[in-house]
């Protein structure tokens, strides 16, 4: 399964983390299909993603969101051994 297909999968906490790591496994194999090669640009990338999807197509997908979490997961990535 290609990680795009994967993607559509996610549906829960387990999922989630077989897609991260599917994604990462990407990275390292073929890092030359990655737009964004800097974690720094990868952020950004995501960042703007998000502004940009819901100006076009509106919020309801990122209302379901807890951002919260989402910052926690993203903060951990940060510290975590």
């Amino acid at each position: 399964m290609n990680i795009s297909d994967q993607m559509g999968s996610v549906y829960d906490r387990d999922t989630f983390i077989e897609f991260l790591n599917s994604l990462a496994n990407d990275f390292e194999k073929k890092p030359q299909e990655w737009e964004n090669t800097t974690i720094s640009l990868y952020f950004q990338s995501v960042a703007a993603w998000i502004e940009d999807w819901g100006d076009k197509y509106g919020n309801d997908e990122f209302d379901k969101l807890d951002y919260h979490v989402l910052a926690k997961i993203f903060y951990m990535g940060k510290i975590y051994e």
